[in-house]
This record gives C-alpha cells, structure tokens and sequence, in this order.
C-alpha cells in the first residue's frame, strides 16, 4: 500500500497522531505511516515557524523517507491547508487526499472558521500552567475526552518535551489566517471528512469545501474537533478501506 503522511494543525504535532496510528496499525501491520513535524511544533519546536503555509512545506516534506514517490495524504486542520497546497504544488506525488475538519478563508466566513470564543478561552489558561492549558485545549477539541484518564497527562507530557512557543503558536495563527485555499480542486482524488458538530470549526466550513469542489463528502457524528483522537478506532477503518480503494 502507498504510504500514508499524517499532517497535524496549530499548535500540535506527531506525538498526537498516536491514537490513530495505532488503531491503522492494528488494521495493517504493514503499513508505512509518516508523521512530519511543522517547524515550531514537535521536535522541532526550537525552530520559527513560517509565516505563510507555502513556506511551511518544504520542511515538511524533508521528513519524507527516501525512496516513496507517492503518498496518501491525511490532515487535519492547519494540517489540511499543507495537504492542499502540496496536492497542488506536486499533483505527481499524491495518491489521495484526505482533509478532516479543513476550513478555508475562500468559501467561509472567519466567524465559521473558528469559534473566536473557544480559542479565546484557550489562550486565556496559557498562563495557568500546562495542565490547565491542555484540558482547555482538549475539552474543545474533544469534549468528551475525560473518559480516558491517560490523555491529558499524555498531551502534558508531549507539551513538556516540546513546547510550542507564544511566538510560534502567533506565527502559525497568522498563516493559517492567511491562508485562502484554491478555487479549483487538486487533481487527485478527495474526500471531505467532518465532525457534524464541531466544536471549534463549524462543519459548514468542510461541507463548503467539499461543495464547491464537487468532491466525496463524509460526516461522521461528533462533536470533537481532534476526530483521529475521539473516533480513531471508526476513522482509521474508514481511511484504510478509502485509501486501499484508491490505491
């Protein structure tokens, strides 16, 4: 099977993959899974984060191993600006293309794009110590989450190794601010994937994207945001079968 890239959004990084890496692992062994890092985030956290996506990716794809040509891709967020933008820098590389959870500034509105109240709310316990601010962050993104106890003590750990600077998380912010997507869709095959009541980012954002792309959309029902956290078991079985099909 092609390799499957995972690209993270705002402020986290590979480590928060591991709950669907695992669940895709249990599926398939053999699966080849890469997990890149954008500057600032992860272990490469002393770095500056670029100020646009474009300028993001180069780093992005310096993490890809040798000898792959073609990749499905999978991204969340932020992550699935990256995706777009590789998707239709290197068409030739790109077997599939998965975004979860995407908003893009061309066909939704800022108020859409994310809830202006919770990332408040957020930034507010970054003050409090890690602990507060990852609980905040998580009771956003997945607000269900304290039904596993080992989560947050994971993210603090993951935060405490690699902490994503003030600078950095504001230089990320802005670029996925600036970032208006593309009006015509990439020319490999994709699918749309959205959290019916997110959170964070209105599903509306993901659905106007899937529209006027007139490309595959699916809901599944949740309210988290972090979708490869809350429903990894059901998404890494839906991206499997989806990616196998469209290998």
């Amino acid at each position: 099977m092609v390799p499957i890239v995972l690209l993270r959004g705002l402020l986290r990084e590979s480590g928060h993959w591991q709950s669907l890496v695992c669940e895709l692992k249990t599926i398939d062994s053999s699966l080849t899974i890469v997990t890149p890092n954008v500057a600032g985030n992860g272990e490469l956290y002393e770095q500056t984060s670029p100020l646009s996506i474009d300028s993001m990716l180069p780093q992005v794809m310096s993490q890809l191993p040798d000898g792959c040509t073609r990749y499905h891709l999978v991204a969340i967020s932020m992550g699935s600006m990256l995706a777009s933008q590789w998707a239709k820098t290197s068409p030739e590389q790109i077997a599939s293309l998965t975004l979860i959870n995407p908003s893009f500034a061309r066909f939704s509105p800022f108020w859409q794009r994310i809830n202006l109240r919770a990332l408040g709310s957020i930034l507010a316990k970054r003050a409090k110590g890690e602990n507060a601010f990852q609980d905040r962050i998580l009771s956003v993104t997945y607000p269900n989450y304290q039904q596993d106890g080992e989560i947050l003590s994971y993210h603090v750990e993951l935060a405490s190794k690699h902490p994503v600077s003030i600078k950095n998380s504001l230089r990320q912010l802005v670029a996925a601010a600036r970032f208006r997507g593309f009006e015509k869709p990439p020319e490999c095959i994709t699918q749309v994937i959205v959290s019916d009541k997110d959170q964070l980012v209105s599903p509306q954002c993901g659905e106007a994207i899937a529209d006027h792309w007139g490309v595959e959309l699916n809901l599944f029902d949740s309210d988290a945001h972090d979708l490869p956290l809350a429903e990894s078991e059901a998404l890494a079985k839906h991206l499997y079968t989806w990616c196998l099909d469209k290998h």
